[in-house]
């Protein structure tokens, strides 16, 4: 985890040393889905990022316009990413749909994907979910996962298939 945001850390910074050399060649910063300026970036703690991506190429500048020249940098804070996947999940699943309606959210829930429980360190699995890399989708009730996986916090188990993009 320190090294992730030390990589995080380091990849802001040298995006502020760029910036401030050359202010002309930004990319177009997206931050949970809405265009915000380089300094707005910098103000997000590190810890709170949850997915960074970086698209260039035509598609970006269909997108975003001649300033997306230099690429978009999106960014999705934890928060926004776990919104954004429990969306994709219960429009995947009716049975998640059920268990995230009757919760409330998905801290009841133990998350498994691609064999690999999701812990606070290793949430990228589960954070970059999307329509492309999702393929399946199992609950399993509270008693299989105390008994399968030792889990007895939780109420219930959520095992996600989905392909490296």
């Amino acid at each position: 985890m320190k090294a992730r945001i030390l990589l995080i850390s380091l990849l802001f910074i040298s995006m502020g040393a760029m910036a401030q050399s050359v202010a002309d060649d930004d990319p177009v910063y997206i931050l949970d889905s809405v265009v915000v300026t380089q300094t707005a970036i910098g103000q997000v703690s590190p810890d709170r990022i949850g997915v960074i991506t970086i698209a260039k190429g035509s598609k970006a500048i269909l997108k975003y316009g001649s300033q997306a020249a230099n690429g978009v940098v999106y960014i999705e804070t934890k928060p926004f990413a776990r919104q954004r996947v429990n969306v994709l999940l219960s429009s995947q699943s009716p049975a998640y749909d059920s268990l995230l309606h009757k919760y409330g959210n998905d801290s009841s829930f133990y998350f498994i994907v691609n064999g690999t429980p999701v812990t606070p360190v290793n949430e990228t699995g589960f954070m970059t979910l999307d329509r492309k890399t999702f393929r399946s989708l199992q609950v399993i009730s509270e008693a299989v996962l105390q008994d399968k996986y030792r889990i007895m916090d939780k109420k219930a188990g959520v095992i996600i298939t989905s392909t490296e993009d």
